[in-house]
C-alpha cells in the first residue's frame, strides 16, 4: 500500500509553493551576490589601481605588465581577508553552540563584515536612484527619497533603542568586552582612512592576513593577543576579564579545520592551501594578460561572491535537512526524552494507564497486556511498507506527535506522555498511523526544502547584525515563505488524516483522537503548556488560542487561516466522520 497524496487540491497548492519557493530563492540569490561582490569588485578594483600607479611612479611604466602584476598581488591579499571573514563566521557559531564566549578577534571581524555589508547594501539602493529618477515623476521620486530618509533615521533610531536595552539585559550573550573595543577600533581606523589618509585601511588589510597565517603558524601569539585585547578591555571597563580557557577562538577553529582538512584528503593542509593559492594568483595573472582588467576584476569579485555564498547557503541548506539530529537535540534539550528498547519498553497498559477507562464499551478496555509501542508501531509501518522509525518518549505534559527525518530508514517517531495517557488505545493507532502517513509522504523533506529561502533570509538577519536595507527584504521573505508553508502544510496533514484512515480502516478513532486532544488541550490551563513553541510546532492538533483584547478576529484569522500549519481541528474531525 502506498500513501501517496493525489488529491488535486493539495497538488494545486504544492505548485504553487513551489512556483513561490523558486522565486524566493533566486531573488535571494541574486541580492546576496549582489551584496557580497559589491565590496569585493570595490577593494580589487581599488587595490589594483593603487598598485599600478605606484608600479608607474616606481618607473615601471609598462602597464600592460604592472596591470596583471598588480590583478595577481590583491587576489594573493584578498583571499587571506575573505579566509578571516570565513574563519571568524565558522567560530562564532562553533562557540555558539558550545555556549562558550567567542574570542574578541573574530567578534571584531564579523563587525567590520557586517558594516561592510550594510555600505555594500546603501551603494547598491543609491545606484538605484538614478534609474528611478529616469522613469518616476518627479514629484513621486522627491516623495521616495523623503521616505527613504526617514526609514534610514527611524532604523537607526531603533537599532539605538535594542543596543540600549540589550546593554541593560543582565542575560550574558556570546560577545565579549574584548570583542566591543576591538569594534570601536575598528570606527577609528576607518574614521582615519575617510578623514586623513587612505593607508591607514591597510592596517585593517594587514591584520586579517596576519590572523590567517597566524593561526596557522603561531596560534600561540594569535591567542595571547586575543587575551591581551581581553585583559586591557577588561581593565578599562573595569570588569573581570574573560577565562581563556572557556573562549573559543579563531585558532581553535582552524585547528578544526586543519584535522578536518587532513582527514578528507589525507594531504597536508598547508600544502593544499599553498597549492591552492599558487593556482588562483597565476590563473588572476594569465587571464589579466588577455584580457581587460576591468573584466579580470569582475570575474574575480563574481566568482568569490559565489564561492563564499555557496558555502553558507549550501551549509544553511545541509542545516535544515539534517533536522531530525537539531529537532531532537532541541526536545532533549527541554525535556527529558528516553530511547525505548526492546528490552525496557513498557507494554500499552503500563503506558496508557487506564486505557478504556472513559469509554462506555467493554471492548476498550480489552487491551492486550504483551503489547506494546514497539509492536504498534511495527505492526502499522509494515502495512505500508514502511521501515519502522525509532520511537521516543517526550516527558511533558502536552500531547505531542511527531516525526522527524527525511527518509524512513532514519525517521524518528516521538510521542509525549500526555498524549500516550489522554489517548484511548485505537486513537492511539490512529494518531500514530497519522504521523506514519507523514513518513510515507516525505512531509518533511518537502516543508524543509520549501523553506529554505526562510532559513537563508533568517541566517543573513542574524549572522550579520541589524541591516535597514536587508531586514525589510528578509522580513519579506521570511513572510512569503511561512505563508506558502503553512498552505502546503495544511493540505499535507488532510493528507495524513486519510493516510491514518487508510493504515487503520477506521476514520472514526482518529477523529475521537483529534477530539480528545483537543479537549485536552482547551482543559488545560495556559501554565500548563509553558513551552508555547513546542506545541504549537509539534503538536497534533494545534493549542488553545488565547484571546487578545485588541483585534482579537484579525489576528486569529492571520494566525490559524494565513499561517497556520493546521486546518481547523474541527474541520478535520467533520471531514473524517464523513468516511465513516
Amino acid at each position: 500500500m502506498t500513501l501517496l497524496p493525489t488529491r488535486a487540491g493539495l497538488f494545486v497548492r504544492t505548485v504553487i509553493a513551489g512556483v513561490s519557493c523558486l522565486f524566493l530563492s533566486s531573488g535571494v540569490v541574486v541580492a546576496v551576490l549582489l551584496l557580497i561582490g559589491v565590496p569585493i569588485y570595490a577593494g580589487v578594483h581599488y587595490g589594483v589601481e593603487v598598485l599600478s600607479s605606484l608600479a608607474i611612479l616606481l618607473g615601471f611604466d609598462f602597464r600592460l605588465a604592472a596591470e596583471p602584476l598588480a590583478v595577481a598581488l590583491v587576489v594573493a591579499v584578498g583571499m587571506p581577508c575573505l579566509a578571516a571573514v570565513e574563519l571568524s563566521l565558522r567560530t562564532v557559531r562553533t562557540a555558539r553552540e558550545r555556549s562558550a564566549p567567542a574570542g574578541a578577534l573574530a567578534q571584531g571581524i564579523i563587525e567590520l563584515a557586517s558594516y561592510v555589508l550594510l555600505l555594500s547594501s546603501l551603494l547598491i539602493v543609491l545606484s538605484t536612484l538614478p534609474v528611478l529618477r529616469s522613469v518616476l515623476p518627479l514629484p513621486l521620486f522627491g516623495l521616495l527619497v523623503l521616505l527613504g530618509f526617514f526609514y534610514l533615521l527611524m532604523a537607526g533610531y531603533l537599532w539605538a533603542a535594542h543596543e540600549w536595552i540589550r546593554s541593560k539585559d543582565e542575560v550574558n550573550d556570546e560577545r565579549t568586552t574584548g570583542g566591543n573595543w576591538l569594534v570601536i577600533g575598528i570606527f577609528i581606523v576607518g574614521y582615519l582612512s575617510m578623514a586623513y589618509w587612505v593607508g591607514f585601511a591597510l592596517l585593517v588589510v594587514a591584520a586579517l592576513v596576519w590572523l590567517v597565517f597566524g593561526s596557522i603558524i603561531v596560534p600561540n601569539h594569535v591567542d595571547g593577543v586575543r587575551d591581551a585585547i581581553e585583559r586591557r578591555a577588561a581593565e578599562i571597563a573595569e570588569e573581570e576579564p574573560v577565562d581563556p580557557a572557556a573562549t573559543y577562538g579563531i585558532t581553535d577553529e582552524a585547528k578544526w579545520v586543519r584535522i578536518r582538512l587532513e582527514q578528507t584528503t589525507a594531504l597536508r593542509p598547508t600544502l593544499l592551501v599553498t597549492v591552492t593559492g599558487i593556482v588562483i594568483v597565476g590563473a588572476s595573472y594569465w587571464a589579466a594578460t588577455f584580457v581587460s582588467v576591468e573584466t579580470v576584476v569582475v570575474s574575480v569579485a563574481a566568482v568569490s561572491a559565489a564561492v563564499f555564498v555557496g558555502i553558507h547557503v549550501g551549509a544553511t541548506i545541509r542545516t535544515e535537512f539534517s533536522g531530525n539530529n537539531a529537532v531532537l537535540r532541541n526536545l532533549e534539550d527541554r525535556f527529558d526524552l528516553e530511547a525505548l528498547t526492546v528490552t525496557d519498553i513498557e507494554s500499552v497498559d503500563q503506558i496508557v494507564g487506564t486505557a478504556g477507562s472513559n469509554s462506555n464499551s467493554d471492548s476498550d478496555r480489552k487491551v492486550d497486556v504483551n503489547a506494546s509501542l514497539e509492536s504498534i508501531v511495527t505492526r502499522l509501518a509494515g502495512q505500508v511498507d514502511l521501515p519502522p522509525p525509532e520511537i521516543r518518549v517526550l516527558e511533558h505534559g502536552t500531547p505531542v506527535a511527531l516525526t522527524v527525518g527525511y527518509r524512513p530508514a532514519v525517521s524518528t517517531l516521538v510521542l509525549s506522555r500526555g498524549l500516550i495517557e489522554t489517548l484511548e488505545y485505537h486513537e492511539l493507532e490512529a494518531a500514530i498511523a497519522h504521523e506514519l502517513a507523514h513518513v510515507a509522504n516525505r512531509d518533511a523533506a518537502v516543508l524543509t526544502a520549501l523553506s529554505a529561502p526562510s532559513a537563508v533570509a533568517r541566517l543573513a538577519r542574524s549572522r550579520y547584525g541589524y541591516n535597514p536595507v536587508v531586514e525589510p527584504l528578509a522580513m519579506l521573505v521570511g513572510t512569503i515563505s511561512r505563508w506558502y508553508v503553512a498552505l502546503v502544510s495544511r493540505g499535507r496533514e488532510y493528507a495524513a488524516d486519510d493516510g491514518a484512515v487508510a493504515i487503520t480502516g477506521d476514520p472514526a478513532a482518529l477523529a475521537s483522537a483529534l477530539e480528545s486532544l483537543d479537549a485536552d488541550l482547551e482543559r488545560r490551563p495556559s501554565t500548563d503548556l509553558r513551552e508555547r513553541d513546542a506545541a504549537t510546532a509539534f503538536a497534533i492538533v494545534p493549542p488553545p488560542w488565547e484571546k487578545h483584547p485588541f483585534f482579537d478576529r484579525t489576528r486569529r484569522f492571520i494566525a490559524r487561516r494565513v499561517f497556520g500549519t493546521h486546518p481547523p481541528t474541527e474541520k478535520r474531525i467533520d471531514r473524517l466522520r464523513t468516511q465513516v
